[in-house]
């Protein structure tokens, strides 16, 4: 199971079109599962935590792809942590395993989530040599 959980709700009706959509692709991948919350609980960081943090690491499309090959045969359970426009609290980031950062820029927290569901879905296009990454 995989599942994205971010803080606060999203605003933007093409935000929420972009999440819905690539939410119901993701679930042909994989099992999927978007939360929205108010602050990260403990009941929710739970299994391999990866948080999308500014100071993580950076991965080429190819790489991340890689990368979630290997993290879902070594985790049945994968949760990934999108902060609120201040970011994911120190208390939280203490807890996750990995940290990955989206790009050196800054994007508006909204749409970090349609960016990073893109490139979830292409990344098991990938995988499985589809022809959307081409």
């Amino acid at each position: 199971m995989i599942t994205l959980i971010t803080i606060g709700k999203v605003k933007k009706q093409y935000v929420k079109a972009a999440v819905a959509d690539y939410s119901q692709r993701l679930k042909k991948h994989c099992k999927f599962n978007y939360k929205v919350a108010d602050k990260f609980k403990d009941q929710d960081l739970q299994g391999y935590l990866i948080a999308l943090e500014v100071t993580g690491k950076q991965l080429s499309s190819e790489e991340f792809s890689k990368y979630i090959n290997q993290t879902t045969m070594d985790h049945k359970d994968i949760t990934f942590l999108i902060g609120g426009p201040n970011g994911i609290p120190k208390e939280a980031l203490r807890k996750v395993h990995k940290k990955i950062s989206l790009s050196n820029m800054t994007f508006p927290n909204e749409l970090v989530r349609a960016i990073f569901l893109e490139q979830l879905y292409r990344a098991f296009s990938i995988q499985k040599n589809q022809p959307y990454h081409k």
